[in-house]
């Protein structure tokens, strides 16, 4: 019979299939989610993968500095355990998950509704994530869905890889040189490497968005900028490249996905001015700004919030507050809300020592694609894998501890 857990279906019956490709027989294990609505088959890899890490991957390198027995120590541990899918490490202790004290909006509606009605008086919707918080792109998916009927045609994302001018078509990033394709790849830009992000663009995708990069491009003399230098020019260059996007396609609607502060529309009192100032004020267009940063766990469901009385008036038009965030055997409960399996990782693929990062992609598509999810696991551990119905193949790579240089 198939086996639930608190009413999650994880899996049910475990077969084996034999296939012969001119190659050794390699066993396929299927995980059958038979008592809920859909199947999850998992075809493993023939090996684990115990490759060195190539100098340009930092991705795995940064969490190759991750001491897998205290996981918390390093100061940028959290970006890059959530970037792994492990948010359950961080959320007792990041400020990113800490609940607040917000104010609801009486008789509000819900969070999803209310943009839609106050986007069709713009062009221009910005959304604001943390980068350690996966729900935040899960609910800029759900926007980007509803707002699609609006007219809402081009989605800008602060993390997509901005080439510099002049770069050869062969060394452009696989979201520019394939834009046709379903899904991003690793190499399209750092967040995009989390599993959640990746569920966003091919959301994007589906939809028929348009991608748009305005990230500040690289330059030498940005190393000499005090901190509030720094941060006027890449707020400048960041609202200047989406301006000319508009000036070149005045009928167009954004979507714009930021990180925290540089959805604020207002100048700070300390006199900074972040992108959406900025823009707001180039193009002359007041843009719905939404902020997902601002408060946190006020209540069990998602809900609109009042702007707190330290903030400026007029720092963000909409105050979304998720719920206290919540864990299924060590994965984000919002995405099984969403619809994802709960679905164990099978016992052979569970690493003896150090990190294991496990990967699970539609069969057929490439091993450069942003995986359905992708997991670090440590030994001892139950941590599963969250995917929708389907085929997917694994991927499985063990992470030496990196040499310090």
């Amino acid at each position: 019979m198939p086996r639930k857990d608190d009413g999650l279906c994880r899996f049910g019956t475990l077969g084996y299939a034999m296939a012969v490709h001119r190659r050794p027989l390699a066993p396929v294990i299927c995980l059958f989610v038979s008592a809920c609505a859909g199947q999850v088959t998992l075809i493993p890899p023939p090996t684990p993968i115990a490759a060195p890490i190539a100098k340009d991957d930092y991705k795995v390198r940064s969490l190759a500095d991750v001491d897998p027995a205290q996981p918390l120590a390093g100061a940028m541990a959290g970006q890059t355990l959530s970037l792994f899918g492990r948010e359950d490490l961080i959320a007792r202790t990041s400020s990113d998950y800490k609940p607040t004290a917000c104010s609801p909006i009486a008789g509000a509606g819900d969070a999803i509704g209310t943009i839609i009605e106050r986007a069709r008086k713009t062009s221009i919707v910005i959304v604001n994530e943390s980068h350690e918080r996966s729900e935040h792109r899960g609910f800029t998916a759900r926007v980007a869905r509803a707002l699609r009927p609006l007219g809402y045609d081009v989605l800008a994302m602060e993390t997509l890889s901005i080439p510099a001018l002049g770069t050869p078509d062969k060394f452009l990033p696989p979201y520019l040189k394939r834009p046709d394709q379903l899904y991003f790849e690793d190499t399209d830009g750092y967040y995009l490497y989390e599993a959640g992000f990746g569920r966003l663009g091919r959301e994007a995708k589906a939809l028929g968005y348009r991608l748009l990069p305005y990230e500040e491009r690289f330059s030498e003399t940005a190393a000499t900028l005090s901190l509030d230098e720094g941060i006027a020019r890449r707020e400048t260059a960041q609202a200047e490249q989406l301006a000319a996007y508009i000036a070149a396609h005045p009928k167009a609607k954004l979507l714009i996905h930021v990180g925290y502060s540089h959805a604020t529309e207002v100048p700070r009192a300390d006199g900074q001015r972040w992108m959406a100032t900025r823009l707001k004020a180039i193009t002359g267009i007041d843009p719905l700004t939404v902020s997902q940063t601002t408060c946190r766990g006020g209540d069990s469901r998602e809900r609109l919030a009042v702007l707190p009385a330290e903030q400026r008036p007029g720092t963000f038009d909409v105050v979304v507050d998720h719920p206290t965030a919540k864990f299924v055997r060590g994965r984000p409960a919002w995405r099984v809300a969403a619809g994802d399996r709960v679905v164990s990782i099978p016992t052979a693929l569970r690493p003896a020592k150090g990190w294991r990062i496990v990967e699970a992609r539609p069969v057929g598509e490439s091993e450069a694609s942003v995986p359905m999810d992708r997991v670090a696991i440590r030994p001892g551990e139950d941590i599963a894998l969250l995917l929708p119905p389907g085929r997917y193949q694994l991927k499985v790579v063990d992470v030496p501890m990196a040499a310090k240089e």
